[in-house]
């Protein structure tokens, strides 16, 4: 069954059909919850916010995840990994513990040596992805809108 959402931009998977000037990129529901994961410093393509925690520095990479700097010195910080995270453009921080909006779900994990753990996912806590100029996409129940990219 079919569905049409509204929806915003990432190249990391499967494009949807579109009615605009965006299509939608999508993932699978067990795409999407199999996703997160630390990598290696990446380069920045659309820098969101910043938060810093204690010695860290998190800086959003829009709908991609967030680049984690050792922050010991403000005055030179040193990017030691990247969390990959598709759809995600926030997160707030509690101790060692992270809340991340990605996509649909708010996720919970604890990062820890550059090592990530999801303690929680609460599945559809946020709409679909918004695109820019309201283009829309043709869903199957199981897919979820991570980006959006201009045609």
């Amino acid at each position: 069954m079919g569905s049409c959402c509204w929806s915003c931009p990432d190249d990391d998977g499967p494009v949807a059909n579109n009615q605009g000037n965006y299509q939608a990129v999508t993932m699978t529901r067990q795409q999407l919850e199999a996703s997160v994961e630390v990598t290696t410093p990446q380069p920045m393509v659309k820098s969101g916010k910043i938060y810093v925690k204690d010695n860290l520095l998190f800086v959003s990479d829009v709908n991609k995840g967030f680049h984690i700097y050792a922050y010991n010195d403000a005055g030179t910080p040193n990017e030691i990994a990247f969390l990959k995270v598709p759809g995600a453009t926030d997160l707030a921080v509690r101790g060692t513990t992270l809340y991340i909006n990605q996509a649909t779900d708010l996720v919970t994990m604890v990062y820890a040596n550059n090592t990530v753990t999801v303690v929680k996912r609460n599945a559809n806590v946020f709409p679909q992805k918004q695109a820019p100029d309201w283009s829309w996409a043709s869903l199957q129940e199981n897919e979820i809108i991570i980006d959006w990219i201009p045609l």
